[in-house]
């Protein structure tokens, strides 16, 4: 289905995710640094002024569980001891052939029949399958496990070496994702790489990951997970909320300030827009920082305020009172989600 711009964005909005996240108010900034009429440089971010709201987030990742269930592709060994009309079958050249997840999600074999496979763990179905036999074999000494993963897969696309679709297993982790996908290019940005589940934006850095050995957040991979790595020389910051057409903002020549890109998005809805909460939204996604601007601030100095590329503004609704509430909202928006979200509706249908 295509989506317009709009209700893409109302999309990310809606994403809460697998985390929860906190903020730290009280941090007080400088002005004359947020108007010091340079770019900031993306390894010195210096923003904030006089009398701005300043909330440090952090975010958690629910536990992580390395738990592979069977799906229809799926090639299963089964052996049942002195049974071998009952196991998989074998092939003098080819070796075990294996006993193939039909697409009903069942397996079939000669005298039981029909038993269904799909949505087990190999321990469980291991017990289903010994059930199954009871009926047919004296006390049945069987042991299953998995020949071929088919049933699912993830997704590393972007400035990779070998992007591309890799089969779940139950046991490859998020690094170990980056090393099937031989690795990031010298172009790719580690910053602003992100990964999405179920359409929902994970809150993890890559560059904590495979730079800093942060591997708190080496999550396991599951069915449709997409990792999505952009090019470093993508410069975009993304206006969102009550705006006239909320979207994603190209840099020209490294250089753009707030005022421009509320400009090019056809500045603040009049009526929906709360004007005394538009919030800046900088840093990466497991750790960001949030900066609150009244619009009279942006009206005087919005041409001196200069964004870096990755920055999220959004300007909140009126009806959006609870402060956490928002935070959850905001959580998801990230460098490149535009671009991710489409490749996960292509995937994903």
């Amino acid at each position: 289905m295509k989506r317009t711009p709009h209700s893409t964005w109302v999309l990310l909005i809606l994403a809460l995710g697998n985390c929860t996240c906190g903020g730290i108010p009280g941090k007080q900034g400088s002005l004359d640094e947020l108007l010091s009429g340079k770019p900031p440089q993306t390894d010195e971010i210096p923003l904030a002024a006089r009398a701005l709201n300043v909330e440090q987030v952090t975010t958690e990742l629910d536990p992580q569980i390395d738990e592979y269930r069977i799906g229809p592709n799926d090639v299963l060994n089964i052996t049942v001891l002195g049974h071998e009309e009952l196991s998989s079958a074998r092939d003098f050249n080819r070796g075990i052939v294996g006993t193939i997840v039909k697409k009903d999600g069942h397996i079939y074999l000669p005298i039981v029949g029909r038993i269904k496979a799909e949505g087990f763990t190999v321990e469980q179905f291991h017990r289903v399958l010994a059930e199954a036999l009871a009926g047919y074999v004296k006390t049945p000494q069987l042991t299953v496990d998995v020949l071929k993963y088919e049933s699912q897969k993830f997704y590393v696309l972007g400035q990779v070496n070998n992007p591309g679709a890799f089969p779940v297993n139950g046991q490859t982790t998020l690094l170990e994702a980056i090393g099937l996908a031989q690795g990031i290019k010298s172009e790719g940005s580690l910053e602003q790489a992100y990964m999405i589940r179920g359409k929902t934006l994970l809150p993890i850095n890559l560059a904590n990951l495979l730079l800093r050995g942060d591997t708190s957040r080496n999550v396991f991979m599951r069915h449709g997970d997409l990792v999505y790595v952009p090019s470093a020389e993508d410069q975009k910051v993304y206006i969102l909320g009550e705006v006239l057409q909320p979207k994603a903002v190209q840099i020209p020549h490294g250089r753009l300030s707030l005022a421009q890109a509320l400009a090019e998005c056809g500045g603040l809805l009049s009526v929906e827009a709360d004007e005394g909460s538009i919030k800046l939204v900088r840093g990466n996604w497991q750790e960001p920082t949030v900066y609150t601007l009244n619009y009279e601030t942006v009206l005087a100095h919005g041409d001196r305020i200069y964004l870096v590329p990755g920055d999220r503004v959004v300007v909140q609704p009126t009806t959006l009172t609870l402060a956490s509430r928002y935070m959850q909202q905001i959580l998801p928006f990230l460098m490149g989600a535009d671009s991710g979200t489409a490749v996960y509706d292509r995937i994903s249908r």
